[in-house]
């Protein structure tokens, strides 16, 4: 295992240590916010998700703060895991993240992939996207509730984040509804 940066100067810690597909680690960075991963012990990344990475955000991975740690990829060893990735067409970074997580399963699996979600979820794993780290950090003090609504009326702008204008409208609605904004 190699690993970057492990400074990190905010809040406690959580305990919590992630499992991270290519997309919320891209997707945060050209939201400018990578910054939330900091609060996680480790952020565990397979050697294909690496490879995408530097592809398309070569800078997010060296990111002061963030605990990033290579880990070799892998396939399944769980025959049901296995194919359940290939039944969803799933890539290469996202089986390896997913064998990854067989291996760290209380940790928490990042993707903004359905099919991948899907499979994490069928296997029991804690799943989390892009916008649900963004939530999240509301309401672990890493951020206030209105540059979280900034941040997610830029995604449509900023972001290679895909999702309808519709989902994106409704959950900034019950975010301002939330906090009585």
């Amino acid at each position: 295992m190699m690993m970057w940066n492990g400074a990190f100067t905010g809040m406690t810690k959580s305990e919590l240590k992630v499992v991270c597909d290519s997309g919320p680690i891209i997707h945060l960075d050209e939201l400018d916010c990578l910054r939330l991963l900091e609060e996680f012990q480790q952020v565990l990344i397979p050697d294909a998700v690496h490879k995408e990475i530097e592809r398309h955000r070569p800078l997010s991975l060296s990111k002061l703060g963030i605990n990033f740690i290579l880990s070799p990829g892998d396939v399944p060893k769980d025959p049901h895991l296995f194919t359940l990735c290939h039944l969803f067409a799933l890539d290469a970074g996202e089986i390896e993240a997913l064998s990854l997580m067989e291996r760290n399963s209380q940790a928490l699996f990042l993707t903004d992939d359905a099919s991948a979600r899907m499979v994490a979820e069928q296997m029991g794993f804690k799943v989390h996207g892009t916008i649900g780290i963004i939530i999240r950090s509301i309401r672990r003090g890493q951020t206030e509730v209105e540059e979280v609504l900034d941040i997610l009326q830029k995604i449509p702008s900023k972001s290679t984040l895909y999702m309808k204008a519709s989902l994106l409208d409704e959950i900034i609605q019950k975010i301002r509804q939330e906090f009585n904004l």
